[in-house]
C-alpha cells in the first residue's frame, strides 16, 4: 500500500500481495543460485536482452541468458492478467542492501509502455518524482506488484532512496536486503 493512497502518480498500478509465499520463496531460492553481476553500486542479473549502463542503450536479443522459467512464468502472468500487451523479453534482477538504492530515472522509450516490478524480501519506498516537482513515495511492500504506463511511465522520475531506514506505521525499520524484478518489453 503507498504511503500516500491519493497521490500516486497518474498511471501507476499498485498490487500488493500478487505473489502468494511459495511463489516469493521460489523466486528468492532460484535469484539466490544465480549469478549476479557486480560491475554497478549494487548487484544485478539480466535475462532475454541485456542492458548497457554505459551506453544506455539495449542491447541484441539473446545477449543476456535465456529468462528462467520460474520468472519466465511471472512474465506471462504478467501478460495473462492485462498489465502488458505481449510477455515481456527482458528482465533485470536488482539486489539492493542496506542504504543503497538507485538515482531517480525514467525507463527509455526504446522500452514498451508499462514497466512492471516485483519486490521481495523487504519492503522499501520507491520515490516518484512528477513533472511539476510533485512528489510521491509508495512503499512497494513484499509480494507486491507496481506497472508504471501512461503518465508515471513516461514524465515521472523513480528512484530507491539511498537511506538506512524505512519508516513503516511510524516505525523506523533497518533496511536488509530488497530484490526487485523488473519487467519490460523491447519497443511498442
Amino acid at each position: 500500500m503507498s504511503l500516500f493512497e491519493t497521490s500516486l502518480p497518474p498511471g501507476l498500478i499498485y498490487v500488493p500481495d500478487w505473489l502468494t509465499d511459495f511463489e516469493h520463496d521460489s523466486l528468492i531460492t532460484l535469484i539466490d543460485r544465480s549469478h549476479f553481476e557486480e560491475s554497478l553500486m549494487r548487484r544485478v542479473q539480466h535475462y532475454g536482452v541485456r542492458y548497457n549502463y554505459e551506453s544506455s542503450s539495449i542491447e541484441s536479443a539473446g545477449s543476456a541468458p535465456p529468462i528462467p522459467a520460474e520468472i519466465q512464468t511471472v512474465g506471462e502472468r504478467l501478460f495473462s492478467d492485462g498489465y502488458f500487451s505481449r510477455i515481456p523479453e527482458q528482465v533485470i534482477v536488482n539486489e539492493y542492501i542496506g542504504s543503497q538504492g538507485i538515482a531517480p530515472h525514467i525507463d527509455r522509450t526504446s522500452f514498451g509502455e508499462a514497466v512492471a516490478t516485483v519486490s521481495l524480501n523487504e519492503s522499501w519506498s520507491m520515490k516518484f518524482r512528477g513533472p511539476n516537482e510533485e512528489i510521491s513515495e509508495v512503499l512497494l511492500e513484499k509480494k507486491s506488484l507496481a506497472i508504471m504506463t501512461q503518465r508515471s511511465r513516461y514524465e515521472w522520475t523513480h528512484e530507491i532512496p539511498k537511506r538506512k531506514y524505512e519508516v513503516m506505521s511510524g516505525m523506523r525499520k533497518v533496511r536488509n536486503r530488497r530484490i526487485s524484478l523488473t519487467f519490460r518489453t523491447i519497443g511498442q
